[in-house]
């Protein structure tokens, strides 16, 4: 079933029903799914189409997946910036996303590195850039930090001397501010942030079995992800500004990132899709892609120097947290993702659907 742009939202509820009815519950979603992108305010249809999404989501490595159904939605904006356009129709299957950026404990239990604040691969791997990484995820991760410090403080209470006296680490560098001091410290709930394009392709590579394939997103999957349902607007809630109650964003100065569920989800149950960590997708940049992309399941360049980055951060301004903005960077340097604004979240798609 290839459902455009247009229809009547009132004859694709029924049809949607009539196909849930009948167990077709993939082609059920993405009848709900285009009834509500042409009549969002339709609480008949909201609530069937919410019900059905949820019910689709899967648990698995303990992390929560959301389903996008599959269908045809317009990707790029005519108002952005120029690698932005056009727009044009692109057509997906169904697959899901991950429900939040993936957070350090969570990589570090599907990894085999040390738990946080460790966070150092098991197996003897001294790699000095492991280091330097989590020497960021010590300040932006821990989930009660509320502004980040010298990241001394973050790291474990450890000992100094000077002279014959014994110092504690916290008394030379101070104590990282927290929402509550007397919690414990833990890196559940904010994204993993410092990560290389490779260390998060490389998760998804080792979590693939034949039931199910993990990886990075596509730029259109992303994209279609983040729009959670809406039609041609330009933020996942609609096109009305982004506010602190919407979006983290616009906190350059505050050092800090807000746990992923801390704020509202979009249409598809998805969290921190605009600011909170810039996030890496499959695609390799190219500036002109757009004008001759394929329509069916896009999958970006074929070769190029940068990957795309999509969602803008908690440092960003407004412009750049849009669903459709584009920012890129360079692989295999150390130096370009080596920042409090880099995480990623992964896709999962059936074998048969995959590419």
């Amino acid at each position: 079933m290839d459902l455009e742009t247009v229809g009547d939202p009132r004859e694709l509820l029924a049809l949607a029903r009539e196909l849930e009815a009948a167990g077709d519950r993939h082609r059920a979603a993405t009848a709900y799914d285009r009834a509500h992108g042409l009549d969002p305010a339709d609480p008949e249809i909201a609530e069937a189409r919410a019900a059905l999404l949820d019910s689709l989501a899967v648990v698995e490595h303990g992390i929560t997946f959301r389903y996008v159904p599959g269908g045809t939605f317009l990707m790029g904006s005519e108002t952005g910036e120029p690698d932005e356009r056009p727009v044009h129709p692109v057509r997906l299957p169904h697959y899901w996303l991950s429900e939040a950026p993936i957070s350090w404990a969570a990589y570090c239990a599907l990894m085999d590195c040390e738990p946080p604040p460790d966070g150092s691969p098991r197996g003897g791997d001294d790699d000095f850039g492991f280091f330097l990484e989590n020497k960021i995820r010590l300040q932006y991760c821990e989930d009660a930090t509320t502004r980040a410090v010298d990241w001394h403080a973050h790291a474990a209470p450890h000992k100094w001397y000077s002279g014959d006296r014994e110092i504690d680490s916290r008394d030379i560098f101070g104590t990282p501010p927290r929402e509550d001091p007397e919690r414990p410290w833990r890196y559940d709930t904010k994204p993993m942030v410092s990560v290389s394009w490779e260390q998060a392709a490389e998760m998804g590579r080792r979590l693939t079995t034949g039931r199910a394939v993990y990886r990075l997103p596509t730029g259109a999957e992303w994209e279609r992800a983040a729009r959670g349902g809406l039609i041609g607007r330009r933020y996942p809630w609609g096109d009305e500004p982004p506010t602190p109650e919407r979006c983290d964003f616009d906190r350059f100065d505050e050092f800090s990132v807000l746990p992923s569920r801390r704020l509202p989800p979009n249409g598809y149950g998805l969290y921190a899709m605009s600011g909170s960590v810039w996030e890496w997708t499959a695609d390799w940049y190219d500036a002109r892609y757009y004008a001759h992309s394929p329509e069916a399941d896009p999958t970006g360049p074929a070769e190029g120097q940068e990957k795309v980055l999509r969602g803008g951060s908690w440092a960003d301004c407004a412009d750049v947290v849009t669903v459709s903005f584009r920012m890129s960077c360079a692989v295999g340097d150390h130096g370009n993702y080596m920042s409090p604004t880099i995480g990623f979240r992964l896709c999962r798609r059936e074998p048969r659907t995959r590419r």
